[in-house]
């Protein structure tokens, strides 16, 4: 992706209350997890299912707090 893809999803991602801090085509945070994911070495789609699965990882972790408590 180039920065100027990575910086047109950020605000769609947003809509879906998923936020992605960048410093050029680096994303350096997903939902305040740090990250180092170049963007530059992902197809938009691609980018998209690895955010996902951060996402996912951590509702997986909320879910499995909230079931064990």
């Amino acid at each position: 992706m180039t920065e100027a893809e990575l910086t047109a999803l950020k605000p769609l991602l947003a809509a879906y209350n998923v936020e992605l801090k960048t410093s050029g085509t680096m994303i350096t945070h997903v939902n305040g997890h740090e990250a180092q994911l170049d963007a530059t070495g992902y197809m938009p789609d691609q980018l998209i299912k690895v955010v996902l699965e951060i996402i996912g990882a951590d509702l997986r972790a909320a879910l499995f707090q909230k079931m064990h408590k």
